[in-house]
């Protein structure tokens, strides 16, 4: 007999025995939960790993947008360059837009495309894309160069900053006592008078 679990005749009585035991189509509302509870876990960590393998930084929309990049970007106080390739097939240079706002690098596609299917009617399409990447401390953003291969790909570094120049200056050379390391004018450990 199929019916909902609330139309089921109570288990004990006189209609439960001569029926005998009666089964549902539907699952008890609590396995069906907890099955979607599990899906909704599953999916989670799904969204999750896919941010992480995506991340770099960066923010997409939600289709058409370019493929990845990929950083070089290593973690702050390595004295390595910054570099960072982005596919940009499908835009123009002009529709693209390299910006470096403090220490983060923000890249910006924009592309409108309008067509007519010669019987007047017309389609509109405008996709936009962005990242963002954070730059080192220790990389010279003065010098970050932006170029783009025939290949689509974006390509956006820059190196290290210099270590300081720190002048140069003569360090004396001081006469010790034979046989001792103490510098003039300090106090002798072993009788406690100050040498002369």
């Amino acid at each position: 007999m199929l019916c909902p679990p609330h139309l089921l005749p109570p288990p004990h009585g006189p209609l439960a025995a001569r029926l005998g035991p009666v089964r549902t189509l539907w699952p008890a509302p609590g396995a069906l939960f907890a099955e979607l509870e599990q899906e909704l876990a599953t999916a989670r960590e799904f969204a999750s790993s896919m941010g992480r393998l995506l991340g770099g930084g960066g923010s997409g929309s939600p289709s058409g947008e370019p493929g990845q990049s990929s950083s070089v970007a290593l973690a702050q106080g390595t004295a390595e360059p910054f570099a960072v390739r982005q596919d940009v097939r499908g835009f123009a240079p002009e529709q693209l837009a390299v910006k470096l706002v403090g220490r983060k690098v923000l890249l910006t596609g924009r592309k409108e495309t309008q067509s007519e299917d010669g019987k007047g009617s017309f389609s509109y399409k405008y996709e936009v894309f962005k990242r963002e990447w954070d730059v080192p401390e220790a990389v010279d953003t003065d010098r970050l160069t932006c170029s783009i291969s025939r290949e689509g790909q974006l390509c956006i570094e820059a190196p290290c900053l210099a270590p300081p120049a720190l002048p140069a200056r003569n360090v004396p050379i001081q006469l010790s006592p034979a046989g001792g390391s103490a510098a003039p004018g300090s106090e002798d450990g072993a009788n406690g008078r100050a040498r002369g």
